[in-house]
């Protein structure tokens, strides 16, 4: 069965590294609102909520594609590294207007 708690864990490493970038910025992140569960980052003027089933990729994208040649394809895993550098730091950027 799936735990959300266990998963949230497992993303730690990759979300401390967004987490750290981002206060070097300026922008400060709470886990929980405690009532939607959303995660929340709020710097002195913006706020964006982003729900724990999007921001930890309960059920989000597993794997891309790469082209091989010719009518042949890999599958790539995605990690959670790659899921936060690529998926949700750009979100988080574009609203905070991050370069």
């Amino acid at each position: 069965m799936f735990n959300e708690n266990d998963y949230i864990v497992k993303m730690q490493p990759a979300v401390k590294k967004l987490l750290a970038y981002l206060k070097s910025k300026e922008i400060e992140f709470t886990p929980t609102d405690g009532k939607f569960n959303n995660v929340i980052f709020t710097s002195k003027d913006k706020e964006i909520k982003i729900s724990h089933h999007s921001f930890y990729r309960f059920s989000g994208i597993a794997c891309v594609y790469k082209e091989k040649g010719d009518h042949l394809i890999e599958a790539i895993e995605v990690t959670d590294e790659m899921f936060i550098n690529n998926f949700m730091t750009p979100i988080i950027k574009l609203h905070f207007n991050l370069k």
